[in-house]
């Protein structure tokens, strides 16, 4: 079941995010990808989103300054770009 799938993919997000002190942000899931955020729901700044692809992919997008969303040629596992969001791309989770 896909939202089944996105809510648990969500989930592991938000609980590896806090892990590493990465408490200003919060997950949501909006069609069919895990969006990372700074700020209240209803005022909030995008930073990252895991958008779902076939199988057990996903494909990793940012935020531009201005909100937009840009595309990055960066796909796998969900752990994989997780991991790859913190490692090499930490700056888009600081807070601003």
């Amino acid at each position: 079941m896909a939202d089944e799938r996105l809510y648990q993919a969500a989930l592991r997000v938000e609980r590896e995010l806090h892990a590493r002190g990465l408490e200003h942000l919060a997950v949501r899931i909006y069609g069919k990808s895990v969006i990372i955020y700074s700020g209240a729901p209803e005022d909030h700044e995008n930073r990252a989103r895991f958008t779902s692809l076939p199988g057990s992919h996903y494909r990793l997008d940012m935020a531009s300054p201005n909100g937009r969303w840009e595309k990055t040629p960066f796909t796998g596992t969900l752990e994989e770009l997780l991991h790859q969001l913190i490692e090499d791309f930490g700056f888009v989770l600081t807070p601003w």
